[in-house]
């Protein structure tokens, strides 16, 4: 794959994981995530810095492995998760995608994003970067690592994966 192929590929899979986010289409959302990803929103630690290490500091969001996926969306499924009672509305933009650097088998992608909810008569937004890194799995790309900057971290009731 040329350089504009493997934009273009990433493109498409981040567009496709903000559909499935928007219409709750949850097992849909967690095929496109490797068995060993990574999904982590780091906290911030001052005006222009963040935490370095999801393990030992506090993150704003840190699901390590599928498994945490998946548990974490059998929660909002089930209705666990007082605070995603009712799900909210979602709707995710991202733009300005960037191939940062790539070899055979694997990319990391940088974007924008903004995310719009409705929830219980409410609107809200969060808005940052993404830093997504995907492996090729056959003919299909898989979400590795997906690191979310979020720029507007006061949150003023709950921040969830479906937000971000």
């Amino acid at each position: 794959m040329n350089r504009a192929q493997l934009l273009a590929a990433g493109s498409e899979l981040l567009y496709r994981e903000g559909y499935y986010l928007d219409r709750q289409q949850w097992q849909d959302w967690l095929g496109l995530y490797t068995q060993d990803c990574e999904l982590w929103a780091p906290s911030w630690i001052g005006e222009h810095r963040q935490i370095t290490d999801p393990q030992s500091e506090i993150s704003l969001l840190y699901l390590a492995g599928h498994g945490r996926l998946l548990e974490r969306v059998e929660r909002i499924v089930s209705g666990a998760s007082p605070a995603s009672v009712p799900l909210p509305r979602t709707c995710h933009q991202v733009s300005n995608i960037l191939l940062l650097d790539h070899e055979p088998g694997r990319m990391t992608l940088h974007s924008a994003f903004r995310v719009d909810y409705f929830h219980q008569k409410k609107t809200g937004a969060f808005f940052g970067h993404y830093e997504h890194r995907l492996v090729a799995d056959g003919e299909a790309w898989r979400i590795a690592g997906k690191r979310i900057t979020l720029m507007n971290d006061f949150i003023p009731t709950v921040l969830d994966l479906y937000h971000v």
